[in-house]
C-alpha cells in the first residue's frame, strides 16, 4: 500500500514539473504606460482595433507579433475614452534594457 503511494507521489511530482508555458503565455498585457516607462519599445503590433466580440483573436495576433519582434509586454493603448478602441505597441522590458541615464555636473 505505501509503495504504491509512494509511487503515485512520485509520478504526480514528475509529471507537474513537465509544465512548459507557451510563448503567448510569458507575454504580459498591460494597460498603463507606467507598466512600460522603462522598457525599450519594440513597435507598433496592430492597427486601431474595437474591443467589442471577436477582440480575442485581435489579441491574439498582437501577442504573435509581439514575441516575433522579441517583446516581453503588449501595451494596450487606449485611444478612445471608454476602452472601445485600443492599440497594441509591442515592449521588451527586463535584463538587457536601456534605462535613462541621469549625469550631474559636479560644482
Amino acid at each position: 500500500m505505501q509503495r504504491a503511494l509512494l509511487a503515485s507521489l512520485v509520478g504526480l511530482a514528475a509529471s507537474a514539473c513537465a509544465y512548459i508555458p507557451q510563448p503567448r503565455e510569458q507575454i504580459r498585457i498591460v494597460d498603463s504606460p507606467a507598466d512600460v516607462r522603462v522598457c525599450t519599445r519594440l513597435g507598433e503590433v496592430s492597427p486601431v482595433v474595437p474591443t467589442v466580440p471577436g477582440f480575442e483573436s485581435a489579441t491574439d495576433a498582437m501577442l504573435d507579433a509581439t514575441i516575433a519582434l522579441g517583446g516581453t509586454h503588449l501595451y494596450l493603448q487606449k485611444v478612445s475614452t471608454d476602452w472601445l478602441l485600443v492599440k497594441g505597441i509591442a515592449y521588451r522590458c527586463g535584463p538587457g534594457v536601456r534605462r535613462e541615464v541621469v549625469i550631474r555636473a559636479k560644482g
